[in-house]
């Protein structure tokens, strides 16, 4: 059975237009590639990374229903086949609110360092996602930090905060406690199926942190 044979089977399988979360994607095939156009009547934010992953998948589910699997045919289908013809993040007005009431309530944190435990205020100066690949959410937060202390030390400067922060950085645990402070703007995203898929994908919180005076604290 030829390519052509088995993608012709691949449409009777998924039925196209493809309604996904309430997105409408349509197949188009060249002879060699199948590039998706999504429609979205409905304005719901969305990833194409995430949306590809849903491609992927349904033809994963025709590969293993139908036996074809193992099919030279297959060779680099996910790149061949499984690809949005745009690539691109929306978020809409409402997913974007949701984020930034859960900014407006991060004004305070801790990090642990070599037995070090720094506290500070802070503030949300902006906010980013991005998408490594299907699998990956990064959700990157620009933090101004203000009243900077260091458990038994007290109040600390910005040159002994940068110091701190440096120390921080190299410390195992640095990702896990950034996606934990993060972890109410992240959820929001997280909560939406067109921007994660929780069955595959895992988010990374990231921070990069300011002084009170807007300089970058490396």
């Amino acid at each position: 059975m030829n390519i052509n044979q088995l993608l012709k089977l691949f449409f009777k399988f998924i039925k196209p237009p493809v309604n996904i979360n309430g997105l409408i994607l349509t197949p188009h095939f060249d002879g060699e590639l199948i590039k998706w156009d999504i429609e979205n009547p409905d304005n719901l934010s969305y990833s194409t990374e995430v949306v590809e992953g849903y491609i992927q998948e349904s033809l994963y589910q025709f590969q293993i229903t139908t036996g074809t699997k193992h099919l030279s045919e297959w060779k680099n289908c996910w790149n061949k086949y499984c690809k949005v013809n745009d690539s691109d993040v929306y978020i809409n007005k409402q997913l974007s609110n949701k984020i930034n009431q859960q900014c407006d309530r991060l004004n305070s944190i801790k990090l642990i360092d070599d037995g070090k435990i720094l506290t500070a205020d802070c503030y949300v100066r902006d906010w980013s996602i991005e998408y490594p690949d299907t699998e990956t959410l990064y959700v990157h937060v620009d933090l101004e930090l203000s009243n900077p202390q260091i458990e038994d030390i007290g109040e600390i400067d910005n040159d002994t905060l940068s110091e701190f922060l440096e120390g921080f950085r190299y410390n195992d645990s640095s990702q896990e406690q950034e996606t934990d402070l993060l972890w109410e703007i992240i959820k929001p995203i997280m909560d939406d199926p067109n921007m994660f898929d929780r069955e595959y994908m895992f988010s990374v919180g990231l921070i990069k942190f300011y002084d009170n005076f807007g300089d970058n604290l490396g």
